[in-house]
């Protein structure tokens, strides 16, 4: 049998083993299942918290042994792209680049300078060789910047989609994820420049040269689990696509809109043309129902639940909701829906029963709410029942540190519910559930300060900027679910999981990645990621906020 059917073979059952993990049909069993009840601080002693020989040998192997499953068959899927280059003038195969990107971002790499200077050398040949049979050499990031340059980028989101879609569908989601899933759905901006590198990039304070910026949005969904996971979903880039009409997708035109003339009826006509101009360009609420009807089919109608921030509360994403059974928790700003913010305190005087007080740690809530507040909106004059409820939270600031006496501190947040607002449900659903929406702000600082460098322009192909960043979601992805994994949490509480991350892949570019020994009478011939056996099981998470 040739080379090439072998590895046509092997990636087949990389993909099955992939897919039976995500599913729940084929589980690993922890090697070490006790686990302390009480989380411990990172260390804070000389030297840190460096492990023995003893126990750097076991969480490397701990870590070699969860990578060795996961990371074979999505290289295998992402390789069935189309690759472009002329097969007679390649040097590295498709595997061997896709696998390469994705270690960029499981390492944490913070520029593709970095990533040569810290994994594409010799040391990590070895660990290369295990998951792309025949890789001689690392390869150097142009190479990859190149290729994703040229591939279509879009399908490695998609693979991404069907690697969650067979993750939320498993047993193992189920047993630390109870009710509906619960979606977070927030936009960030990636980078900005001051010059137009690409027709397709945003552009704002068109017509001013001095403030005139180009900049990339994305908006990003985030799954978010009881146990303390969030997890990257889908992923929604903005871009100013060019339908064939005069300034359509280029910001250069509103500049020109913009400009004086000599005539005032010539000035009304150049702001018209950049009103409409503003129109064309892609926005956050336009993303947001392309994002909407892919998460439908992702995770179904009438079994979401979504947390959303303030610009959000518009009557059509709120019908959008309805149309497909989703629940909602929308933060709601005191400028927006005004005669919803009019009936509320108009009613509230004579709703006296819609209130409550909860104790909350060392915090006081106090929640008004009122329910069936209509709203109208759109030329078809649509009506809307609209419940809304607002919490004003008081605490007391020690301020031990500063040496200042304490001080009583308010707060208030408001927020229109999709269910019903009562005093048995009113605390879960805003403490719990709409506070939530914090978790995805956590995740863009994580992002963008902590190790994946969110911010940092990859490249300048708008083809190869987004194929970085769907890479991005793969490391991601896989980092969260090995710091959750029970065989690796010990580690991570002591470290920290950005410090679990630098350590290990220090350790693994020094040359210390565990060597793979296959026991001949259990697993198959030359199947790596063979070691996971149909007696195992993984994921098996752990809550390690329960476990404080």
């Amino acid at each position: 049998m040739s080379k090439a059917k072998q590895q046509a073979k092997q990636d087949e059952r990389n993909i099955e083993l992939l897919e039976k993990v995500l599913s729940g049909k084929s589980t690993i069993a922890p090697i070490e299942a006790h686990m302390p009840n009480k989380k411990a601080s990172q260390s804070n002693r000389k030297g840190g918290a460096a492990p023995d020989d003893e126990s750097e040998a076991q969480m490397m192997g701990h870590y070699a042994r969860l990578l060795r499953i996961l990371l074979p068959g999505i290289v295998a899927k992402l390789s069935q792209i189309e690759d472009p280059r002329d097969e007679h003038k390649v040097t590295h195969s498709l595997p061997a680049l896709i696998l390469f990107g994705i270690l960029m971002f499981l390492s944490q790499c913070t520029s593709r300078r970095s990533a040569n200077r810290s994994i594409a050398h010799s040391n990590m040949l070895g660990m290369v060789a295990e998951f792309v049979p025949g890789a001689v050499a690392m390869p150097h990031t142009d190479t990859l910047a190149r290729l994703l340059c040229d591939i279509d980028t879009d399908q490695i989101d998609r693979h991404y989609e069907g690697m969650i879609k067979s993750f939320i569908a498993s047993e193992q989601f189920k047993e630390v994820q109870t009710g509906r899933y619960r979606v977070a759905v927030d936009g960030t901006q990636k980078f900005s420049r001051k010059y137009e590198w690409d027709e397709r990039a945003l552009s704002q304070n068109a017509g001013n040269e001095e403030k005139q910026r180009y900049y990339v949005y994305v908006l990003e969904s985030s799954l978010i689990l009881d146990n303390g996971m969030t997890l990257p979903l889908l992923t929604e880039i903005l871009e100013n696509k060019n339908d064939g009409q005069p300034g359509a997708g280029n910001p250069s035109v509103a500049a020109e809109c913009l400009a004086p003339t000599g005539s005032d009826d010539k000035k009304s006509d150049k702001k018209a043309d950049a009103s409409e101009f503003s129109q064309k360009q892609d926005c956050e609420t336009k993303a947001f129902h392309r994002l909407a009807e892919r998460l439908a089919k992702l995770l179904g109608k009438g079994c979401v639940s979504l947390v959303l921030d303030g610009i959000y509360a518009t009557g059509p994403v709120i019908s959008r909701c309805e149309a497909y059974g989703w629940d909602y928790m929308i933060v709601l700003k005191n400028e927006c829906l005004k005669t919803v913010w009019e009936d509320f305190y108009g009613l509230r005087k004579i709703e006296s029963a819609n209130t409550t007080l909860i104790q909350y740690g060392q915090r006081f809530q106090e929640f008004h709410w009122s329910n069936e507040l209509e709203y109208t909106y759109g030329k078809n004059h649509k009506r809307l029942s609209l419940n809304l409820v607002t919490c004003t939270e008081m605490w007391t600031e020690q301020r031990l540190r500063r040496g200042k006496k304490p001080k009583n501190m308010k707060t208030e947040y408001a927020w229109l519910s999709s269910t019903p607002i009562t005093a048995a449900n009113v605390f879960h659903l805003c403490t719990i559930v709409a506070r939530s929406r914090w978790r995805i702000e956590n995740l863009f600082l994580t992002l963008k300060h902590q190790g994946y460098c969110y911010s940092h322009c990859f490249s300048y192909n708008w083809n190869a900027m987004k194929g970085f960043h769907y890479l991005m979601k793969f490391g991601l992805f896989l980092n969260v679910v090995l710091a959750f994994s029970e065989d690796l949490a010990p580690y991570v509480k002591i470290e920290g999981k950005r410090g679990f991350v630098l350590l290990v892949w220090k350790k693994i570019t020094e040359g210390k990645w565990p060597a793979f020994e296959i026991n001949s009478s259990v697993l198959p011939k030359g199947s790596v990621s063979a070691v996971a056996k149909q007696k195992t099981k993984f994921p098996h998470f752990i809550n390690l906020q329960a476990a404080a």
